[in-house]
């Protein structure tokens, strides 16, 4: 009887073989390839808008991100009570140009000062969801805050 281990393994030897070679790829000349994207970048919408979510990020113009880093405070009414005051919600933002040593900007926005200007921009805060109501807390995660983005008229990048 003749064993089949001699051509079992000569095709899993190939196999391997054949594999290893596929696999491999020349590096990239670091001086002609354009940089990476960063992944998770949300865009202005046409209107220069952007929704972000805790920790989410938008490209607000080329090079300058845009990081909503926490809701400070919501003490905004709830919908289903009546409320003498409506409250205000506060959220915290960091404008940085990753690429360059231009240094990290930080901001507050609140609905009782809902505009703030940074590096030529105007941000103006637009919305904040959900709603908040008296029977349930609203998890950091949760949060979606809706910012407006212009330009300043006459101002350059600072």
């Amino acid at each position: 009887m003749r064993s089949s281990r001699p051509i079992s393994f000569s095709f899993l030897f190939t196999g391997l073989l054949l594999f290893g070679c596929s696999a491999t790829a020349a590096p990239s000349d670091p001086a002609t390839s354009p940089p990476p994207a960063t992944p998770g970048l949300a865009k202005l919408d046409a209107e220069g808008r952007v929704t972000l979510a805790v920790s989410g990020q938008a490209e607000v113009a080329p090079g300058l991100v845009l990081t909503l880093e926490r809701v400070v405070a919501d003490s905004r009414c709830p919908v289903d009570v009546t409320c003498v005051w409506a409250g205000e919600i506060r959220v915290a933002f960091s404008l940085e140009a990753p690429r360059t040593e231009a240094p990290r900007l930080e901001f507050e926005l609140a609905t009782t000062a809902p505009k703030a200007a940074a590096r030529g921009l105007e941000f103006a805060l637009l919305g904040a969801l959900p709603v908040p109501r008296s029977t349930a807390k609203i998890a950091a995660a949760d949060y979606r805050i809706e910012v407006g983005v212009t330009r300043v008229q006459g101002a350059g990048a600072q």
